[in-house]
């Protein structure tokens, strides 16, 4: 273009700017807002992510350090308070496939926030006062609990596939950490609050958690690359990956929860004290958050994670078989059982996020191995004392988990390849990572 003409065009560009002040004012305040939401929603959501993760432990844990004085209550008998402590785990598994249509239906923030919801609001109904409203409660934020398991993988996978790792090994640290703090917390809690301020006070993680979250959504929720897509649950069912993946997450979570319900017992009849067995317990429930920080990380650098996977049950296999040949070195088994639960556990739940093609199939993959998952999880512990019960012992119980340990090895030997599942329908693979 001539000089004249480009002095036209800038002296046009001026007229119209002096005549529309604020029009281009409106566009220059909303290119910066579009460049501005991103910024300060990711960071937010991340937040509120972590958030979550710390929330969906502490009703499970917050309750049965004080099992004692529940049943108390007339209508609380020890097998009630058994099924009370089993409820959640029951949850987990039997309501994780309802989390992949409503993230479909409402996008992954909302659905994060009508999770924080039922959490929250289910912690609060347990502090009404019956035995009733204590079951209520804790189906509630069960129902909660297993809708956020499913989905925070999801969102991670669809809003920050850059960043895994860091988020997945964050947001299984702060699991461990959230229940550890329930735990230990519970009893101080109950003698300066009275057992109802002491069910009730864990609303206030999940209120603050459902706050940033709800910022997150309402900076710019599109929904956390969920939304939308028909489901295609038959083909997972069909693919073998997805099966490796959910047994080695099952077999993990038997493992896990059965150590957390018979560890005490365990200790106490190996000569350990009433002290020594809860302090120990802690251990189980603290040690493992390292490895579950580390895990994640390692396992996105890597080009697979069959290596992780196996060196994540090692220790698990060492602790057991110490337990039945040194019991009194329990505390060195003990916190290599941690290390190695908690670096299964994360590694797990960051496998369905690798392992997954798009956001939305990560939400279906979430939704089937932890299904299936925590039901295998849930009979575990039942199992466990079925055969303590029959050999008035502890051989062959800790036995049974330590021959579990060679399915879960090869199960992770398969799912730690460096595949995805299948996408699914047509309209899923064209939907790509979103």
């Amino acid at each position: 273009m001539s000089a004249p003409g480009r002095n036209r065009t800038c002296d046009l560009a001026l007229r119209r700017r002096a005549l529309y002040p604020l029009s281009y004012g409106r566009v220059a305040v909303s290119l910066a807002a579009a460049r501005l939401a991103p910024v300060r929603r990711v960071p937010l959501l991340a937040a509120g992510l972590v958030l979550t993760g710390f929330n969906l432990r502490i009703a499970v844990a917050s309750v049965p350090p004080l099992l004692d004085d529940l049943e108390r209550d007339p209508g609380m008998s020890s097998t009630v308070a058994g099924l009370l402590t089993s409820l959640p785990v029951l949850c987990f598994g039997l309501l994780a496939p309802a989390a992949p249509p409503l993230g479909r239906r409402a996008g992954g923030e909302t659905t994060l926030l009508l999770a924080l919801l039922a959490v929250g609001g289910g912690v609060l109904a347990r502090a009404a006062g019956s035995v009733g409203a204590l079951f209520a409660g804790t189906a509630a934020a069960g129902a909660g609990i297993a809708v956020g398991n499913v989905i925070v993988p999801a969102v991670i996978k669809g809003r920050f596939p850059g960043r895994v790792g860091l988020l997945m090994g964050l947001y299984t640290g702060v699991l461990g950490a959230g229940a550890a703090l329930a735990g230990g917390l519970a009893v101080p809690a109950e003698d300066a609050l009275g057992m109802r301020g002491a069910l009730a006070v864990w609303a206030a993680p999940a209120a603050v958690a459902l706050l940033v979250v709800a910022g997150a959504a309402r900076a710019g929720e599109h929904g956390g690359g969920v939304r939308g897509g028909a489901g295609d649950l038959r083909t997972l069912l069909r693919d073998p990956l997805a099966w490796q993946l959910t047994f080695f997450f099952g077999l993990q979570s038997a493992v896990f929860y059965s150590g957390l319900t018979w560890l005490p017992s365990i200790l106490r009849d190996g000569g350990f004290g009433a002290a020594t067995a809860g302090a120990l317990l802690s251990v189980y429930a603290l040690a493992g958050i390292p490895a579950s920080l580390a895990a994640p990380v390692l396992a996105a650098r890597a080009r697979d994670q069959r290596t992780i996977a196996v060196v994540s049950v090692a220790p698990e296999a060492v602790a057991l078989a110490g337990l039945l040949a040194a019991p009194g070195a329990a505390p060195l088994w003990v916190t290599l059982y941690a290390l190695g639960q908690g670096a299964a556990f994360s590694l797990a739940l960051t496998l369905i996020v690798l392992r997954s093609p798009s956001a939305r199939r990560g939400a279906e993959l979430s939704g089937m191995v932890q299904a299936i998952g925590y039901c295998v999880a849930a009979l575990g512990p039942l199992v466990v004392g079925a055969l303590h019960d029959a050999e008035g012992g502890w051989t062959a119980p800790l036995l049974l988990l330590l021959v579990c340990c060679a399915p879960m090895a090869a199960a992770g030997l398969g799912a730690g390849r460096a595949r995805l599942v299948s996408p699914g329908r047509p309209a899923e693979r064209a939907a790509g990572s979103g």
